[in-house]
């Protein structure tokens, strides 16, 4: 299969929508269940000039996207990322190659040394996923989120760019 990664465009919005609300997205993230187009399209768009937003694109549409949103001021060295994989094309590396690429733009171009993140801490796939790019489980928040009808806990881990600052 081809996959292209390329920047999101609006005309992604409708396999955005599609991605949102498959129920292995909203079941890894706080999305909720029958979100708005209007909603999921804020969500989507970058908050910062700063901010990188990518899709993978197969067969004509984004399967996958992702999200690297830099902090400010005393961590500016710092940012968060999230990213998703349209379910009927999960397990093709698709998450790989987003997740190197968020990582890349950071380390190599905004000089962010230290990409966190927070993770369910039942999402196994994503968890196997963060830690073969070097993301370590920095401490889990108790009952951090209610999902399914029960409090979930989180881990919160984090990338720091090997060999440290430069």
């Amino acid at each position: 299969m081809d996959i292209t990664l390329r920047a999101m465009r609006d005309s992604d919005l409708p396999d955005l929508v599609e991605l949102y609300n498959q129920p292995a997205f909203r079941d890894g993230t706080l999305a909720l269940p029958y979100e708005s187009i209007d909603a999921i399209k804020a969500w989507a768009a970058p908050r910062s000039p700063r901010d990188l937003h990518l899709v993978a694109e197969a067969e004509g549409h984004a399967v996958g996207a992702a999200a690297l949103r830099p902090f400010y001021g005393r961590r500016a060295h710092a940012g968060e990322f999230w990213l998703g994989v349209n379910e009927r094309f999960a397990g093709r590396g698709i998450g790989s190659r987003l997740l190197a690429a968020i990582i890349d733009t950071a380390e190599n171009w905004l000089n962010v040394t230290r990409i966190e993140m927070t993770v369910f801490v039942d999402n196994a796939r994503a968890i196997a996923l963060y830690e073969r790019f070097g993301f370590e489980i920095e401490g889990t928040h108790r009952a951090a989120s209610f999902r399914n009808g029960a409090f979930a806990d989180v881990h919160c881990m984090a990338r720091l760019r090997p060999g440290g600052v430069r």
